[in-house]
Order: structure tokens, then C-alpha cells, then sequence
């Protein structure tokens, strides 16, 4: 009997005894045409595709303990070998002009499919269940029923669904052999040993069309088709041995185990490391590009993303990070999401992004780049945005008046006045909080002022100052300088105005963040340089990271009022509300600072806000991986930095940290140890350093943040 009579018969029937028609021998003299794309596979009646409102879900593995429990299980596993059957018999009808050996091989794996399929029959009556009594679902024929080419059914079917059912024969074998159900077992375990087959045949055929410049691994994301993922191609366990046997490359196995991308069901989000947001948002006016060195940094640092994302969803990075570091990463216990590489080009970025269906957009920051992909996303229009947009204009956005600068004086002196009126023994005195100015006399009468009161320098900032940059200071004795004149006057022009506040002495940085789809607000000590420009977070909680003193002045009530640490947590509450009232319901925080003056420790009330992610959200999703009773330390290390301590390169740096200051964990948290928080393995620029315990710390001295 010929191949094509016996692929139709399989696929067109609606008898069980036709879809297990196999004769002893075969010819494949008669291949015929390529048949179109049928809608569905002729099924008994009993088998026939039921409505995702009349399925079953899957049983859990501690209801095995049940015989009709178990029969069901089977019923799942027949039906998925009858639709591999199927499929297989489709591609021999599709593609008659396949060679000969691999329809060949795809008729053998028929033989042993409908092998499979008798032995799940058999046992499942046994057990009371029979084949036709539970809803079948169609999700494998849906997945590769347009397929185009031989490639694709191996990609589809060899190296997705029959992979993944390495890790599901082996995990339930195990599973009935623990219940004491030998038989079952033996069925499972001929399916796992059949199936190590059936991958080889898939990998034999990948190595033999695909590209000769690309890998494996390459070329089955390259050519796997949505709805499918590679999530689809694992199981409950990953059996990296099966697939060795499978003839599957190291890399392969090493990026598909690590791999975490959504299955296909959940949409995922695509999360943005957009960083310099400030920066474009500063021009207030569109057609911003990064330059070449914000792009190397920030491109480093995109993987950073993951500890806000959620399993399933996918973080863009100019790179994909290693599998390598993925693995470490998951065994300290944190998600992994999927890693998307940005192209370079708008364009191709474009053509990424509409190629899937997504959840979201999570971007740094929101800006007109962001807000323009966060519209190729969603192009009709139908996902709601988590900020208002004026009619006018991205910069007339209302919430866009608490990011600038220039609203920091009256916001802090209306803070005062709402939370803890006149109390300058808890915020400082009121000048401290600043002054917005539009004349050049007023700022020289204020610098003036300012070095009598405080006798410190004065601090002069752009609207758009960040990071330390944007921002000049004025010293006691001195005469602003033509430079100086000429950068105040360009302010003016640009922005119509400057915020001039006294030079305070700090003693530490505190920053509240918060997140739309959480009610909490999370509260750290961060670090910054002599400039101003942050290096780094303390992962404790405040209470520890604090010195006795601090924690005193933070932590202890006084006279039955509230102890400082509550007026923060108002403070940052009453922003929170504020930026919600203006249509801004993303991502966002505060920084503030303790500082010394006349002997005295006060609280500024705020000292900015971040409309935007923060290194703070980022440490948020660290922490919970980190003991809280130890002193911890995440900073960035830069590779002058590294340098200057006689490291030729960051990677050097980070063997030596790694080799000497091993993880050490209790109760799923790191207690003692270095781990990085992007890829050691390729940091050229900057590498993000988690140190736990005061040893660890004392290793990163004088690179990073200053916690001294």
C-alpha cells in the first residue's frame, strides 16, 4: 500500500481503525500532489474536537492516587499521540516531495505512535476510563496544520511537542512508579525510550536544511512560529540526558533550559530598560536619540529589567545574556523571563514587536519614544495607558509639572504645611527647601542669602537636572564666573527659570518607591558619589541599614507624635496621590535625604521625584532574594573603576569577587556572597554587584558605592 493511501486514510478518517492502519510494508511510488490545508482531521464522533467551554482541565499529580484519575491522565496522553499522528500524516500528504528518507522516518514514527496510541487505550479502559470520555482539545493540529515546508514540522512537532514529551514521559513515569503502578509505568517508559527517537529523526533533518552559518539553537528560534515558544519544547522536569541522546547540541539544551518565555497562552509584557528618559524628556521636544556611550551603558544594564518582570514575560536587551548566568540567576531563586535582542534599527524593532501579541508596554520611563512603541503594540488603541495625555502636547502632560525641577519648592513647602506644619526641628529650616527663580538679581540676592544662613555653597539646578549633571554651585567668597552666568542665563532661555537651594550636608539618602499593581510602598538607603550621581542600594530594610544614630532620629517617637519614618511614608503617599490626580498611574517614587545642620539631623520633607522606574524598583525585587539581618550592597561597578584597583577588565573582576566570595544561602535568601545582576561574562562597561555580609562589602571597597 502506498504511503499517500495510507497518510489520507490516517488523517481523513473518522474510524479508530483508520487512523491505526498500518500495513506491514509500504511504497512510496505514488506520492501524488500536495493537498491544500484541511480545517480539521476526520475523527470518530466521540473524539471529535469539543469546545474550550466543554474541556476538562488537567488533573493534578496528587490525584493520582484515583484509578479513573489516572485513566484520565492517559485519555490526555492518547489523544495527544492521535493528534501527532495526524500531524505526521498531514506532512506526508503536504509535502510529497520531501525526500524519501525522511518520509520514510515519519512512517515508522507513525508505527510506533500508533503503538502508543493502543497501549493508553488499553490501560485507561482498565482503569474505567474509556477512549472517547473525556473533551479532546485541538491545540497541536491548530499549531501546525499551515505548516509550510518539512522544516516546520520538524521545528513544530520534533523539536517542540515530541521534546517536551521527554521531561512529560519521564516525570509521570516516575509518578506511577512512586504510586506502585508498574504497568503504567512500563508504558510511559517505552514512550520516553520511542520518543529519544523521534527527536533524533527531528535533529537529524534541522542539521541537514538549516543554514551551515547558524546553530542549532539559532535556527529553531528562528523558523518556530507563534503561538509556539520555546516554553512549549520543556516539561514539568528537563531531562538534559534525553535530549544528549537526542543528538541535541550543548548550547541548545544549555539555552533551552534556561529559556522562560511565555507557553503561548498568558501575553506577555515587554519591559524597556529606556533609562535616559530623562534625557529626552529634558530637549521637550521630540527626535531624541541616545549618544553612543548612554547606549553602551545603558545596554549593559537592560537585563536589569528582570527583577520587575514576571515570569513569561520579555525584556529587551541589545544582547541576550548567557546561559551561564541565567542558570545562576535561577538557582538563587529569581524568575526568568524570555530575552528578546533589540535590533539596531527602528525599523526591524518595529517588525519584532508587531510579529507577537502583547499584555503591555513597561518602559523605564514614559516619553514620546516610548509612548510611540507603546502604540506599535497596541495599534488599535484598545489597552489603556497607565498616564493621561494632553490634546496640547506630551509636555503639557499635567504630571509632567511634578517631574521638573522647578515644582520642588512649593511642593515641599506645602508638604511641610500638611503633614507637620512649622516642625523645623524634624525638616530643617524652611529656606532649605529652596526657591524658584527667574531673574538674574534674584539669584545673585539668593546666593547671597544662602551663604549667610547656611554658610555652604549654593546649589543652582536646570528644571531637567538629574543624576548629579544639570546643576552648578556657587561658593561662599566667590563670584559667579562667565561660565557660570552664561550656563544660568541658557536656563533661563530654555526653561524661563532655575531652582536655587542650599548645599546640604548629607548623611544618607532615602528613597520611597511604588508600582501600580502594588498597594505597599517599599523604602531603601541608596548611595551616591561626591557628585551626586548614584552608585548603589543598601537591601536591608532602612531600620538596619541605618547607623544607631540615624535609626534613632528616623525610627523613635517623640511626645506622642509620629516617629520620622511614618512622616516619609506620608510624604511619599501624598505624592503618590498627587501624581494619580494629574494622570500619572505608573511606576514612580521619591528621593530624600538626613542631613547635618547646626548639630542637628533633620529630614528633608522631599528632595525629588522620579516619574519613572528607580534603581529603587529594581532593588525591590532583589531584596526578596537577600537576607534582611545581613548588611547588603547592590552598586555598579564601572570598568574605570575596576581599573584603578588593577583589573584589566570587568570580567576579571568578576571571577576573582565570585571565586572568592561564594553564594551561601538560608531559607531560599543569600546570606553570604557575590552575585551580579547582569552578565559577568560580557560586562565591558558596568557591572552590577550584589554583596552580601560585611566580608563581601569589604571586597568591593573603592570601586562602586561608598558606604563608609
Amino acid at each position: 500500500m502506498d504511503i499517500s493511501l495510507i497518510a489520507e486514510r490516517i488523517l481523513f478518517g473518522n474510524r479508530l481503525e483508520d487512523k491505526l492502519l498500518l500495513p506491514e510494508t509500504w511504497t512510496d511510488v505514488r506520492p501524488g500532489p500536495a493537498i491544500g490545508i484541511p480545517a480539521q482531521p476526520g475523527r470518530p464522533e466521540a473524539l471529535s474536537f469539543a469546545p474550550r467551554t466543554e474541556r476538562v482541565p488537567f488533573p493534578q499529580t496528587r490525584d493520582l492516587v484515583d484509578d479513573r484519575t489516572r485513566g484520565i491522565v492517559l485519555h490526555f496522553f492518547a489523544n495527544h499521540e492521535l493528534l501527532a499522528i495526524e500531524i505526521m500524516a498531514l506532512a506526508l500528504l503536504r509535502f510529497p516531495d520531501a525526500p524519501a528518507a525522511f518520509r520514510q522516518g515519519l512512517m515508522q514514527t507513525i508505527a510506533e505512535e500508533q503503538g502508543h496510541l493502543r497501549l493508553y487505550q488499553q490501560r485507561m479502559e482498565s482503569l474505567g476510563v474509556e477512549l472517547g470520555a473525556v473533551p479532546v482539545n485541538q491545540f497541536f493540529w491548530d499549531c501546525l496544520r499551515t505548516m509550510q515546508n518539512p522544516l516546520d514540522f520538524v521545528i513544530g512537532m520534533s523539536l517542540t511537542f515530541e521534546q517536551a514529551n521527554l521531561d512529560f514521559a519521564r516525570y509521570y513515569q516516575q509518578a506511577f512508579a512512586q504510586l506502585g503502578d508498574t504497568e503504567t509505568a512500563a508504558i510511559l517508559q517505552q514512550v520516553y525510550d520511542d520518543e529519544i527517537g523521534h527527536v533524533k529523526h527531528g535533529v537529524s533533518w534541522l542539521n541537514r536544511w538549516k543554514e551551515p552559518q547558524e546553530s542549532q539553537w539559532q535556527a529553531y528560534q528562528k523558523r518556530l512560529k507563534l503561538p509556539l515558544s520555546p516554553a512549549r519544547a520543556k516539561g514539568p522536569i528537563f531531562d538534559i540526558e534525553a535530549r544528549r541522546r537526542a543528538n541535541l547540541s550543548e548550547e541548545f539544551v544549555e539555552q533551552l533550559d534556561v529559556f522562560a518565555g511565555s507557553k503561548g497562552g498568558k501575553l506577555p509584557a515587554l519591559h524597556w530598560y529606556n533609562a535616559d528618559c530623562e534625557l529626552e524628556l529634558a530637549r521637550e521636544s521630540t527626535g531624541y536619540s541616545p549618544n553612543q556611550g548612554t547606549r553602551k551603558v545603558m545596554g549593559e544594564l537592560m537585563t536589569c529589567m528582570m527583577f520587575v518582570a514576571k515570569p513569561g514575560d520579555v525584556v529587551l536587551a541589545h544582547k541576550a545574556p548567557s546561559a551561564r548566568w541565567l542558570s545562576r540567576m535561577r538557582e538563587l531563586g529569581f524568575d526568568l523571563p524570555e530575552f528578546c535582542e533589540q535590533p539596531e534599527s527602528s525599523r526591524e524593532l518595529r517588525r519584532l514587536i508587531e510579529a507577537r501579541r502583547w499584555e503591555r508596554l513597561t518602559p523605564w520611563g514614559w516619553t514620546p519614544r516610548s509612548l510611540d512603541m507603546a502604540r506599535i503594540l497596541d495599534p488599535g488603541g484598545q489597552k489603556p495607558l497607565p498616564i493621561d495625555l494632553a490634546a496640547e502636547g506630551f509636555w503639557q502632560n499635567p504630571w509632567m509639572e511634578l517631574f521638573r525641577k522647578s515644582a520642588l519648592p512649593a511642593l515641599r513647602r506645602d508638604l511641610r504645611q500638611q503633614i507637620s506644619p512649622n516642625d523645623e526641628v524634624l525638616w530643617g529650616p524652611a529656606p532649605a527647601d529652596g526657591a524658584l527663580l527667574r531673574d538674574m538679581t534674584d539669584v545673585l540676592m539668593a546666593i547671597g542669602q544662602l551663604h549667610e544662613q547656611f554658610g555652604t555653597p549654593a546649589v543652582i539646578k536646570s528644571p531637567y537636572g538629574f543624576a548629579g549633571s544639570g546643576m552648578l554651585r556657587a561658593y561662599p567668597g566667590q563670584d559667579l564666573s562667565e561660565s557660570q552666568i552664561g550656563w544660568i542665563e541658557r536656563q533661563f532661555k530654555l526653561y524661563g527659570a532655575v531652582l536655587i537651594e542650599p548645599w546640604l550636608q548629607r548623611i544618607a539618602d532615602i528613597s520611597v518607591v511604588w508600582s501600580p499593581e502594588e498597594e505597599a510602598l517599599s523604602s531603601f538607603v541608596f548611595h551616591t558619589n561626591a557628585k551626586g550621581q548614584y552608585k548603589g542600594h543598601s537591601l536591608q530594610p532602612v531600620s538596619y541599614a541605618l547607623d544607631q544614630e540615624l535609626r534613632g532620629m528616623m525610627f523613635a517617637s517623640k511626645q506622642g507624635q509620629e516617629a520620622a519614618y511614618e512622616r516619609l511614608l506620608e510624604v511619599a503617599g501624598l505624592v503618590r496621590s498627587r501624581l494619580q490626580e494629574r494622570g500619572y498611574r505608573y511606576a514612580a517614587g521619591i528621593d530624600t535625604m538626613l542631613y547635618r545642620w547646626r548639630d542637628r539631623i533633620h529630614l528633608r520633607v522631599l528632595g525629588e521625584v522620579n516619574c519613572r522606574m528607580t534603581m529603587g524598583h529594581i532593588a525591590r525585587g532583589l531584596r526578596k532574594r537577600v537576607s534582611g539581618y545581613q548588611p547588603s550592597l547592590w552598586q555598579t561597578i564601572t570598568a574605570l573603576e575596576a581599573q584603578s584597583k588593577g583589573w584589566a577588565k570587568l570580567t576579571d573582576l568578576a571571577k576573582a569577587l565570585q571565586d572568592q566570595h561564594p553564594i551561601r544561602t538560608k531559607q531560599n535568601a543569600v546570606e553570604q556572597g557575590i552575585f551580579f545582576t547582569n552578565d559577568p561574562y560580557q560586562s565591558q562597561y558596568v557591572l552590577g554587584v550584589v554583596a552580601v555580609g560585611r566580608d563581601a562589602i569589604a571586597a568591593c571597597e573603592g570601586m562602586g558605592a561608598d558606604v563608609t
